[in-house]
């Protein structure tokens, strides 16, 4: 139940949506408020490898060629 809750927050920050900012302060910290943030920021995970602002997709480094 609560995966799906933090699944839908995600899904919301990746679709570019703010939260007002009252409403951000009175959940942060918690993990509701980490996954809007990491969504809102561009953060996912593929195949184990986790991609974000600094591991673009789609550039390999040198432990995964």
């Amino acid at each position: 139940m609560m995966k799906a809750i933090y699944f839908r927050a995600y899904l919301s920050g990746h679709s570019g949506r703010l939260l007002p900012r009252q409403v951000r302060r009175l959940i942060a910290g918690t993990e509701l408020h980490r996954a809007w943030l990491l969504g809102y920021l561009g953060f996912f995970e593929q195949d184990g490898i986790k991609f974000g602002p600094a591991n673009p997709y789609g550039i390999t480094g040198p432990e995964r060629a």
